[in-house]
């Protein structure tokens, strides 16, 4: 997530905590204590500037993620609210919930790896059944104009934990209808809708032939290639990603030639560029992330990303978003 959801449920617990006065507006130094709880679990990315792959069990979404670290870091605040004259087991707990409903957010994210909710005696990456919030970009990439549209529809879906942070509720009539225009504005799949978002987006879209939503939207994790070939039928172009920091570690391909790789000059000493045949990247080994895309851009520019994407020859995600 872009930040905006977990900044929400940190402002609203910092209201819902206070116990003399629940209904005032709590103050900033409590809001930011109870927001940087919320965010904790997203310290991990530290992780990247020490070679920690994202798919480690210390990598993005992975132990920090856990509900056993919820637990550890409400046991913390616990212990330290004693000291401070707060209720340790109201304070703990509460610690607890907040740092969980990061994990919990983001398991509703359309992208990237699920969340290792049950380490460490299981490594696996849960997604929930439902994932309506677009994936955010890591680092800078939240500067770019998908990253703004992810902060646009985080900011609208948690309005309502904000506005009750704020101030005290009350039936505000024009903000719900405000707010349940602008869900149906990001979030409806209407026809109206998609054809004023393309609009506003620019959308120029190209989609492999036959391919349709309702297509995707019937596959599966844990399916096979096999599977997805035969619902949707061949990609317009394939993305193979490898592990390696000191190798090829992205290559494009499209009707069975490289189109792009990088880093490039590594890519390059492997005999693996750009025109190159497509069994030239079979000097790289099997790759640790393979995506089908079936939509592409005609110039470089944002499109409707939606593209199957394996792990272990098995359906890991599904994507469904905007894209450059």
């Amino acid at each position: 997530m872009a930040g905006v959801g977990h900044l929400a449920v940190g402002m609203a617990a910092a209201r819902l905590y206070r116990t003399e006065q629940p209904s005032a507006r709590p103050s900033l130094a409590t809001m930011l204590f109870w927001s940087a709880l919320s965010f904790l679990p997203d310290s991990d990315v530290v992780g990247f500037l020490l070679g920690v792959r994202y798919g480690d069990q210390w990598g993005h979404r992975g132990a920090t993620h856990s509900v056993v670290f919820s637990l550890a870091v409400g046991v913390v605040v616990g212990m330290a609210a004693r000291t401070a004259g707060k209720r340790p087991l109201r304070t703990g707990v509460a610690a607890s919930l907040i740092v969980l409903s990061h994990a919990l957010l983001d398991t509703l994210t359309d992208g990237g790896l699920g969340c290792a909710l049950f380490w460490p005696f299981d490594l696996t990456r849960y997604f929930a059944p439902w994932t309506p919030i677009p994936v955010s970009p890591i680092g800078l990439g939240i500067l770019s104009q998908y990253g703004f549209y992810v902060m646009a529809v985080e900011l609208l879906l948690f309005a309502p934990l904000i506005w009750f942070a704020l101030k005290p509720p009350v039936r505000p009539i024009v903000p719900v209808v405000v707010w349940l225009a602008g869900l149906w504005l990001f979030l409806s799949s209407d026809p109206v809708r998609e054809h004023l978002v393309r609009v506003l987006l620019r959308d120029r879209t190209v989609f492999a032939q036959g391919f349709s939503d309702r297509k995707l939207d019937s596959i599966r994790r844990g399916e096979t290639p096999a599977d997805v070939l035969a619902r949707i039928g061949p990609p317009l172009w394939e993305y193979l990603g490898y592990d390696r920091s000191d190798s090829c570690g992205g290559v494009r391909v499209e009707a069975d030639l490289v189109t792009d790789a990088f880093p490039a000059d590594l890519c390059r000493a492997r005999g693996v560029q750009p025109k190159a045949p497509r069994r030239a990247v079979e000097v790289l080994g099997v790759p640790s992330l393979d995506c089908w895309f079936y939509s592409r851009s005609p110039d470089d520019g944002y499109f409707r990303a939606r593209a199957v994407c394996f792990d272990s020859d098995r359906v890991a995600e599904i994507v469904h978003r905007w894209m450059r």
